[in-house]
């Protein structure tokens, strides 16, 4: 699972080696002040929309890559049984990625 914190005003993921193939970065960083929404998303896997363009999908396991549809670009990293949050940025597109409580939190606390 990747990686998530928050660091010198920014969200920070870091993917783990197999994740880095699917998603095509080793490391993701979003300014606080450019993300406008943040959602806690239980079911993950329902949230995600479009076309994927790069990535996997393990059946009952997790997902990771990079879909695109009507929105835009949605880079992805989620497993099963985990909760995930939803975040659209300005400028740089929809991350879904499973994160800790507590860093979903303070990103909720932050819009």
């Amino acid at each position: 699972m990747a990686r998530t914190a928050i660091h010198d005003g920014r969200l920070v993921v870091e993917f783990t080696a197999w994740e880095r193939i699917f998603t095509w970065r080793r490391r993701y960083e979003v300014p606080l002040g450019a993300i406008r929404e943040v959602r806690r998303e239980r079911h993950p896997f329902r949230t995600l929309h479009g076309v994927r363009v790069a990535g996997a999908e393990m059946v009952g396991i997790g997902k990771a890559g990079i879909w695109t549809g009507r929105r835009g670009r949605q880079l992805v990293s989620v497993r099963s049984g985990r909760t995930a949050v939803w975040v659209i940025t300005e400028g740089y597109g929809e991350l879904l990625v499973s994160a800790p409580d507590d860093v979903i939190a303070a990103l909720e606390a932050v819009t």
